[in-house]
């Protein structure tokens, strides 16, 4: 009987239920923010154990203090002013705690550059908690595929007249783009709109639909995608309404280099 109630022990201590650490890990998430925030990188480095591991995306683990140390000081170096940490909760087991979290990185004027959110495992080290792995993802949408090497790329031209601006904008704004959303949802990411921020000699101000990449055998003509989504009277009311705007359009096909 003695046997069996030994037995049970030790088990309960086994799988004793973590214990809530996020209060601590909140203040030392503190210490980290001051540290870059301020520029201080070494003080902020010092909170990861002697063989810390960083694991950022689209790169290979970052190792060691110095390689610590060269990573922050470039991320500080791309223009990150500010780091904003927030512990959703943190949980150890014996020297181990796991903080999971949100984070959020901005840069000149307070303007936020990326958010995501991030595992952190801490060690204890001669009593006090350290970052042994730290690894993060954006919260941002993945970048949109753009033509690879002798990709196909359309650039249409438009030369607008000045005082058909705003009449511009509104078909394009509120009724092609609409259409074409509906009419082929694909072809939504491979288009952008821009705009010249100054007026062209004539007076005409440049407005450039810019397929990148030009997807093979895909309709990109304004006419069948109007017509899909207002029917064919409303279609040609608006394609009137789009080339009086103009003075006249190009459109021209680009071939992407290897640079």
């Amino acid at each position: 009987m003695v046997i069996i109630s030994l037995l049970f022990l030790n088990f309960n201590r086994c799988t004793q239920a973590p214990t809530d650490v996020s209060s601590e890990i909140k203040e030392l998430n503190n210490v980290f923010m001051e540290a870059f925030n301020s520029g201080d990188i070494k003080t902020m480095a010092g909170n990861y154990t002697s063989n810390a591991k960083l694991f950022p995306a689209n790169s290979d683990a970052i190792e060691g203090p110095e390689a610590i140390v060269g990573f922050w000081t470039a991320v500080k170096g791309m223009g990150i002013k500010r780091v904003q940490l927030e512990t959703v909760i943190a949980e150890k087991t014996g020297n181990i705690a796991i903080e999971e979290g949100r984070y959020k990185l901005f840069v000149d004027g307070d303007q936020m550059a990326d958010q995501g959110k991030f595992i952190v495992t801490w060690e204890k080290v001669n009593g006090q908690w350290k970052i042994a792995r730290d690894i993060w993802n954006t919260n941002n949408p993945a970048p949109v595929a753009r033509a690879t090497e002798n990709g196909t790329i359309y650039i249409v031209h438009n030369f607008v007249k000045a005082d058909k601006i705003a009449q511009f904008e509104d078909f394009n704004l509120n009724y092609l783009k609409p259409a074409a959303e509906e009419f082929a949802p694909e072809l939504k990411k491979t288009v952008r709109f821009l705009k010249q921020s100054e007026p062209n000699e004539d007076g005409t101000f440049s407005y450039f639909f810019l397929m990148d990449p030009a997807i093979d055998n895909a309709d990109y003509g304004m006419a069948p995608i109007l017509t899909s989504k207002y029917g064919k009277e409303k279609a040609d009311e608006y394609m009137k309404m789009y080339s009086d705007c103009l003075k006249k359009h190009t459109l021209n096909v680009a071939v992407q280099t290897g640079w």
